[in-house]
């Protein structure tokens, strides 16, 4: 069986040689291809999938988290490559929660039915998945109380789940509990349970309501210091992703979304389908976020026959992730030295909102920019334009003091 491992190594290697892979990739996965087979002929063990996997889990507590993930993905590729013959599929999914979490069949039909209410709703992927995930497993211990109907569901059932649900923090356990409240919402809308049983629903801890940060102007500086400044391909494609949140307000997952074809050069505007709420937006695009965009596109960015715009920069091209957006920021700003200090992405989205509040612009025009359902989002804001803040404070005429204390 070792050497069944090492010609899936083999093929490996050369899959990623023939398919351009960088040197830091191969190396990466030939060293550790190399310490598993180290252990396997150190316990004399033969190869098997599931030992290369109780292998891996047992180096999870010793080691730092990239190295880990690094190579979890390296024997992957060699059980794929060992149980194929090839090379199958360059990606893996190691999340089992759907799994995992598997809705009871008796209140499956219920559940898509709440789903595909919010999804008509305009919710978006990553809260569906949350709310299909909470709802799963609250389901999962009706079903291990032996509640089978809906109308069983008394509030000393809901208080229990919540004395046995296990959650990494107070915030985590609200959202959960939110979820599953509207589910539970829901219900009462079919005439399945009664329209008082979400109250059993508590809450740990209230939201926290805070002033919205955004960058000073010195870190504006240092953005478009950055910009006008950047040569290599990283630094393009980092000022330009930054660029579009500052000055445009795009939201980073539709940044990693952004086609060619959404930008017309002609009519200077971009056009996208924002994924959050699933809106059209077509806004113009302001001259440097242009120059910058055209720099990063004709000097910087791999020819290939990806869509989007923003690309890994070594092959196997592909879509960046959030991630990439907050390394972005990283890049210029630095990485962050202390607790109150704030990166990525989302803080320059505010940043941008607060700039056009501060400018004079409607609050509608700023909603609408920003690509909200409503204009109650942009109150939050308000607290950043110093100069009107300022003409709201009350004067102090009539109070004065009579005379000094003693």
């Amino acid at each position: 069986m070792c050497q069944q491992y090492d010609m899936a190594v083999e093929i490996v290697l050369n899959y990623l040689f023939r398919h351009g892979f960088c040197k830091t990739v191969r190396t990466d996965f030939y060293r550790a291809s190399s310490e598993f087979a180290k252990y396997l002929k150190a316990s004399h063990l033969t190869y098997t999938g599931a030992t290369a996997r109780d292998w891996i889990n047992s180096l999870k507590p010793s080691l730092p988290r990239w190295k880990f993930l690094s190579i979890r993905r390296a024997l992957a590729l060699v059980e794929d490559a060992a149980r194929n013959g090839s090379v199958t599929t360059v990606w893996f999914s190691f999340d089992d929660a759907r799994f995992k979490y598997c809705a009871p069949d008796r209140y499956r039909q219920l559940l898509e039915s709440y789903i595909q209410r919010r999804r008509q709703d305009g919710i978006g992927a990553s809260a569906l998945t949350m709310d299909s995930r909470a709802c799963r497993r609250f389901l999962l211990y009706l079903q291990s109380k032996k509640v089978t109907d809906p109308a069983f569901i008394t509030p000393e059932i809901i208080k229990d789940y919540h004395a046995q649900a296990q959650h990494r923090s107070p915030e985590s356990r609200n959202a959960y509990v939110r979820r599953v409240r509207g589910f539970v919402r829901y219900l009462a809308t079919k005439k399945l349970v009664a329209k008082t049983l979400e109250s059993a629903f508590a809450t740990e801890k209230a939201s926290r309501v805070s002033i919205v940060t955004t960058l000073s102007e010195q870190q504006i500086h240092t953005i478009k210091v950055f910009g006008e400044n950047s040569r290599s391909p990283l630094e393009l494609r980092s000022a330009a992703m930054v660029m579009l949140a500052l000055r445009m307000g795009f939201r980073s997952v539709d940044i990693c979304n952004l086609c060619l074809s959404d930008i017309s050069w002609n009519s200077r505007t971009i056009a996208i389908v924002q994924q959050k709420t699933g809106a059209h937006l077509t806004l113009p695009f302001p001259v440097e976020v242009g120059n910058l965009l055209a720099k990063y596109i004709l000097e910087a960015r791999p020819q290939c026959s990806e869509p989007n715009v923003f690309i890994s920069l070594k092959h196997p091209y592909a879509r960046l992730t959030r991630l990439c957006c907050y390394r972005s920021s990283l890049k210029i700003l630095g990485r962050k030295e202390s607790e109150a200090d704030v990166r990525g992405l989302h803080v320059v989205r505010r940043t941008f909102a607060s700039n056009l509040l501060t400018a004079g612009n409607p609050v509608s025009t700023i909603s609408f920019t920003l690509g909200h359902k409503d204009d109650s989002s942009v109150a939050k804001y308000l607290a950043t334009d110093d100069l009107r803040m300022r003409e709201c404070a009350m004067g102090l005429s009539g109070i004065e003091l009579k005379e000094a204390f003693k």
